[in-house]
């Protein structure tokens, strides 16, 4: 089990330092199941993982998280808006082209607002 949680932390990991640097893609997310995969699989890992520099106010964010079981009303904003703005960028550009990719990004982002709504709002 360890090999694949490890993979999955290697990942989501490979995906929250994407998020951290492309807009449209979230980086606490995938940094809290990198998180989660490291604590169970490789202590190593995840000692590197929380001090990658980049990574430093998503993993504010992911601790708030696991402490509170909230997120901060910024942080709620931000993830609706760039949800919805990648699904108008995708729509932009596949200019009808591609109604299923738009069809996944929609879906995505409906799930990720649903998420974002089901979580408690951090008022502190």
């Amino acid at each position: 089990m360890k090999p694949l949680l490890v993979l999955l932390g290697c990942v989501a990991t490979l995906l929250a330092l994407a998020g951290a640097i492309l807009p449209g893609l979230p980086t606490t997310p995938f940094l809290l199941v990198a998180l989660w995969a490291f604590a169970r699989s490789s202590q190593r890992l995840h000692n590197w993982l929380v001090r990658v520099p980049v990574l430093q106010s998503a993993l504010i964010e992911a601790r708030r998280f696991e402490e509170k079981r909230a997120m901060r009303p910024a942080v709620k904003i931000i993830a609706f808006v760039m949800a919805w703005t990648s699904v108008a960028v995708t729509a932009f550009l596949a200019d009808g082209q591609k109604p299923v990719l738009v069809a996944i990004v929609a879906v995505a982002a409906i799930l990720a607002t649903v998420v974002v709504v089901l979580v408690p709002t951090d008022r502190d």
